[in-house]
């Protein structure tokens, strides 16, 4: 998994952002819901835009887009 900071009206890469996830926890499927688990402490800054992007097993990559409130 990796997330970096983008331009939130371009979309454009900016910068790597750590990604360390909260409580000592790991991603994961929950196949009952149907999606991945992550708890991610997220950066402390308002109206920044990140992309995040996980690798799978066959070789694809998943990506969302997100803007901290």
């Amino acid at each position: 998994m990796t997330a970096t900071r983008v331009g939130c009206t371009s979309g454009s890469a900016e910068d790597a952002v750590e990604t360390t996830a909260a409580g000592g926890t790991s991603l994961r499927y929950d196949a009952t819901a149907g999606r991945f688990v992550y708890n991610w402490k997220t950066p402390a800054q308002a109206g920044q835009c990140l992309e995040v992007t996980v690798g799978t097993r066959d070789g694809s990559n998943l990506t969302a887009l997100f803007r901290l409130t």
